[in-house]
């Protein structure tokens, strides 16, 4: 499976600014066409709120031909065309359970924050591609370690790459770094 990564978008509303719709803002993060992925991310909805923002986001995305992925939320998936990946992170199941439950066909992606967590990673059960961080330090995740540096994410990204794995840096990226 081949992805565009070159800008991967995670959204959330309440990385909002007040009053800014999150719908407005995810279309006008994709329009122009320089986003070819998208991670939904809602860390507080009920199931059928995410669910709703889910299929809302994936009429948008479907639009400027996005690739959307659902953050964490096994359930929300399930009930998503296959088209719609998944990310989880090293804390919220089993990579072999959301792959047995998904099947094949759906990306998978999984957060590595270390070596250790990268060699844990089995060759007969591997994800689409991996979320190297955080790279630099954030807020927007509760109890995220500190930020690994650019260095140590480019050092992980290369043995990614030398296993024939997919990465993409998360964490704390802004435009000024």
């Amino acid at each position: 499976m081949t992805l565009d990564l070159s800008v991967y978008l995670v959204t959330g509303r309440e990385l909002l600014p007040p009053g800014k719709d999150y719908f407005v803002s995810l279309e006008e993060s994709i329009r122009d066409g320089h986003v070819p992925i998208v991670q939904i991310r809602e860390k507080s909805a009920s199931f059928q709120e995410f669910l709703d923002i889910a299929r809302a986001s994936l009429t948008i995305c479907d639009k400027y031909h996005v690739r959307m992925i659902i953050n964490d939320s096994i359930d929300v998936a399930e009930h998503l065309p296959e088209r719609v990946g998944l990310h989880i992170g090293q804390d919220d199941m089993a990579f072999r359970e959301a792959r047995e439950k998904l099947g094949e066909g759906q990306l998978i992606g999984l957060s590595i924050g270390s070596n250790e967590e990268l060699a844990a990673i089995a060759d007969d059960a591997r994800p689409d591609v991996i979320g190297i961080g955080p790279v630099h330090s954030t807020a927007t995740k509760k109890n995220a370690p500190a930020g690994m540096g650019t260095a140590a994410a480019a050092a992980l990204a290369h043995a990614a790459h030398e296993r024939g794995i997919e990465s993409v840096a998360i964490g704390g990226i802004k435009t000024h770094n």
